[in-house]
């Protein structure tokens, strides 16, 4: 039980760290930015709904889909930690940013902000998604339960990412782009970390003599 809930909290944190809506929010808040409140409130939850539909279905589906294209786990660990160590140096060298008042998306509707940018590739981002994959086929118990677990993970994540989406809405001047800026190059070191252990496991497990104990 104990190591169950080591592993599903490791999963939040990493799954956390990608998704981050603290540093979401200021975003939100740019791209909405010609929104009244009532819309930005409904892009948020739409938003989050959306998250937690593309997350899930790449749980259930993501190991399918590597069979397919004859994609191995050790590489696709490889591959997906390289990703996330991207993302990581990114994130660690990240400046305050946001769209201002040349917004690309003024005039749009809360439906579609919710789902592009917001949902994809903002929130589930190619780093979030090779993660979860990740995450959903690495597992020794019953994979229908592991399968579920995951996927609880992602909704409680969801409802995170929405009520601080929601407070972001309501209160603008406590998700500044300098509080994103602080949050991004901490969760770029936790994601960092996260990285090197898929590259190594990965390795690991393509090449099994370095498992041998000498």
């Amino acid at each position: 039980m104990e190591n169950d809930l080591f592993e599903y909290s490791r999963i939040f944190i990493g799954l956390y760290a990608l998704v981050a809506p603290p540093i979401v929010a200021p975003l939100f808040l740019s791209i909405t930015t010609d929104l009244p409140r009532g819309e930005k409130i409904r892009a948020a939850r739409l938003a989050s709904l959306c998250f937690a539909g593309v997350m899930i279905l790449f749980v259930f589906t993501g190991k399918s889909i590597l069979e397919v294209f004859g994609i191995s786990l050790p590489a696709f660990r490889i591959a997906g930690g390289f990703l996330l160590l991207l993302i990581a140096l990114d994130m660690m060298r990240a400046t305050v940013s946001g769209y201002g008042e040349d917004n690309p998306h003024a005039g749009q509707t809360a439906t579609a902000l919710a789902i592009v940018p917001l949902t994809i590739p903002i929130m589930a981002g190619p780093g979030a998604i090779s993660t979860v994959v990740l995450f959903a086929t690495d597992n020794d118990g019953d994979p229908v339960l592991h399968l579920l677990g995951v996927s609880g993970v992602i909704v409680l994540i969801a409802v995170l990412t929405y009520f601080t989406l929601r407070l972001a809405a309501q209160s603008d001047r406590l998700f500044t782009p300098d509080v994103a800026l602080v949050f991004s190059k901490v969760m770029g070191l936790l994601i960092a970390a996260i990285a090197f252990e898929f590259i190594m496991q990965g390795i690991s497990d393509h090449f099994p003599f370095l498992q041998q104990p000498r």
